[in-house]
């Protein structure tokens, strides 16, 4: 049986939903953020998440030099951050306007408008083939409002209906 391809890939895991949230670092003075809807939930004993990040990005570096994140929840009305932190043409150092966010106890950047929030130290950084996975030991966390998350569904953003 041959392996689906790429393009079959992507399209079965289009059908699985996924929260969106913003990635964020800080090296020296230097913030950065990134759209990740790779994020997830591993262990509550010790409380841990992971997010997975593609190699060739400014993030990745980052993230390797920093070992810390920060990951803003965003909620349905949170669609044109998502598409800003998403785009990878940002130049480096003006993503983040002055009073667009605070920062967390590990120095990370929060966005205020975020529904919840969690900063991590990364404990491990695993190989994932084209991305890596990195494991954060989280070290703060809060709800910020009780809004419904933003998802990504099918290539586009979606709303969760209850």
């Amino acid at each position: 049986m041959a392996a689906p391809d790429q393009a079959l890939f992507r399209s079965v895991m289009g059908h699985f939903p996924s929260g969106v949230t913003v990635l964020t670092t800080i090296v020296g003075e230097q913030l950065h953020g990134m759209t990740v809807s790779a994020f997830c939930s591993v262990s509550l004993e010790p409380l841990l998440v992971l997010a997975t990040i593609e190699k060739t990005t400014r993030m990745h570096a980052l993230l390797l030099e920093s070992h810390l994140y920060g990951a803003s929840i965003l909620g349905t009305n949170d669609e044109a951050t998502s598409r800003f932190f998403a785009d990878d043409r940002r130049l480096a150092g003006v993503e983040f306007a002055p009073g667009s966010y605070r920062i967390g106890v590990t120095g990370c950047p929060i966005l205020p408008q975020a529904i919840a929030f969690l900063e991590a130290r990364v404990q491990a950084v695993y190989d994932g083939g084209d991305h890596s996975i990195f494991l954060g030991e989280v070290v703060n966390a809060d709800v910020l409002r009780d809004d419904p998350p933003l998802i990504f569904y099918r290539g586009g953003y979606a709303t969760l209906r209850r």
